[in-house]
């Protein structure tokens, strides 16, 4: 099998990651395995050999011919006019680049059997390729519609689509969108994302964390959504009223960062928590805190909850829309907490506290690699091909 995994960039982020554990795992499982990327900017994972990696680069290809140039200046006015339009101009003018670029690879390789997309921002630059072939893979349940314009961008989107959900909620969240633009797709599926147990768990020994002591620990993007000022919240009132005495490490960056820093000031707490910023590898960080917090209002499915998981560090989070559930099932379900800062903090304390030991490969053995493939083939692979 011939198989194409698609992402708009590769800098740190889970999804991003996400994408080459994908490839890697076609490629493992004995396919022939692209990974192919747009934006080279900030660009923080490599595949391994066995994964053939390609740079599709629309901007510039476009940027060289001169009516391309033209037009693309000519979108950005008028989306600084008509704002949020943006998406029309560009999937009708990289759209054709990709189409151009990827009979040239198959040229090369051979028709691939199944491409995977994955991300909003990587489709929606070329939306109007139609192909059968392709399975667009949705990472969130934050989806605009409602507007006339967000209704036209999930008609140019979606419809006549493969699209699936990493989670079960993000599959509810699609199948609502649908029904309310009365937009059709071609299917709507559910494909949980690959976790690499074996690398994840090699990496952890990369290096030693600069810590004296035991820590809590929280990792992602800083965003409103993640909602950081809650965790700070609920540990605040853990060390005023808990007895917590563990230290605090956050390891991330984003837009919110300033909000984040100022709420550590306000809260009195700069000599209990510590920004360690983006890191490459947080393993060794995950895997020797006592305990990982997930405080998001929402997720699709959660990349780092698995990491968690598979660094056997155990885990509290939030009651969060989207795809927490699908990975903190039977007996974890005791670790989700409703926003409360004050159970958000007792269920910190509880944890830390107990003794009882977490059978981590149950809850990480449906994610293995070889079993996202499998599922990736029982749906959507034709043996015509």
């Amino acid at each position: 099998m011939r198989v194409a995994v698609i992402v708009r960039s590769l800098k740190i982020g889970g999804m991003e990651r996400v994408a080459v554990n994908l490839a890697e795992a076609f490629a493992d499982a004995g396919d022939e395995s692209h990974l192919i990327y747009f934006k080279d900017k900030k660009r923080a994972f490599t595949p391994k050999d066995s994964v053939h990696f390609h740079h599709f680069n629309l901007d510039r290809t476009l940027d060289l011919t001169l009516i391309g140039f033209v037009l693309k200046i000519f979108a950005k006015l008028l989306n600084a006019i008509f704002r949020g339009t943006y998406f029309i101009y560009s999937g009708l003018l990289f759209a054709p680049i990709f189409k151009y670029k990827l009979n040239k690879l198959e040229k090369e390789y051979g028709k691939f059997d199944l491409i995977i997309m994955r991300g909003h921002g990587t489709f929606e630059l070329i939306w109007p390729v139609k192909d059968d072939r392709v399975v667009q893979m949705i990472e969130s349940v934050f989806i605009k519609h409602g507007t006339p314009l967000n209704n036209f961008y999930i008609k140019c989107v979606y419809a006549g689509k493969n699209l699936a959900g990493v989670s079960s909620g993000v599959k509810e969240k699609i199948e609502e969108v649908l029904q309310l633009t009365s937009v059709k797709a071609k299917t709507v599926n559910i494909v949980n994302n690959p976790l690499d147990i074996v690398d994840i768990r090699k990496k952890t020994d990369d290096y030693k964390p600069d810590i004296n002591e035991d820590y809590i620990i929280s990792v992602g993007r800083i965003t409103p959504n993640k909602n950081i000022s809650f965790l700070l919240e609920a540990y605040k009132y853990g060390r005023d009223n808990l007895n917590l005495n563990l230290p605090l490490v956050l390891v991330g960056d984003g837009h919110d960062m300033q909000n984040v820093k100022s709420s550590i000031k306000e809260l009195h707490l700069e000599s209990y928590v510590t920004a360690l910023g983006l890191l490459q590898n947080p393993y060794p960080w995950i895997k020797n805190a006592k305990l990982f917090t997930l405080t998001s209002k929402a997720e699709g499915l959660p990349t780092v909850v698995l990491e968690s998981l598979a660094c056997e560090t155990k885990i509290v989070s939030t009651k969060s829309k989207g795809g927490v559930r699908d990975i903190m099932t039977d007996e974890l379900t005791n670790y989700l907490v409703d926003f409360d800062t004050k159970a958000f903090a007792q269920k910190m304390i509880e944890t830390i506290s107990e003794t009882k030991e977490w059978d981590f490969d149950k809850f990480t053995q449906r994610f293995q690699p070889s079993t996202i493939v499998n599922i990736y083939k029982e749906l959507y692979f034709k043996e015509e091909h």
